[in-house]
């Protein structure tokens, strides 16, 4: 059975995860907004959206429109 990707991709604060989610959803890409596992936060606010499709590309997608993509972790 197919099993969902389930990644984030870690922006600067909520403000640009939800810039980022906005962005996307103008794209007909579908993400979540959400913080970040405590276990898993490194730096900043700890915000970040989470992808069912292929995050690299996503991630991508968010760099060449000018967001500062933190990282991409593995939920």
């Amino acid at each position: 059975m197919y099993q969902e990707q389930r990644k984030m991709i870690m922006l600067n604060s909520v403000t640009y995860a939800y810039k980022a989610r906005d962005y996307l959803f103008k794209k007909g890409i579908r993400v979540y907004v959400e913080r970040v596992p405590a276990n898993l936060r490194t730096t900043g606010c700890g915000y970040g959206v989470r992808v069912t499709q292929n995050a690299e590309a996503v991630a991508q997608i968010l760099t060449e429109a000018g967001f500062s993509v933190r990282g991409i972790i593995q939920l």
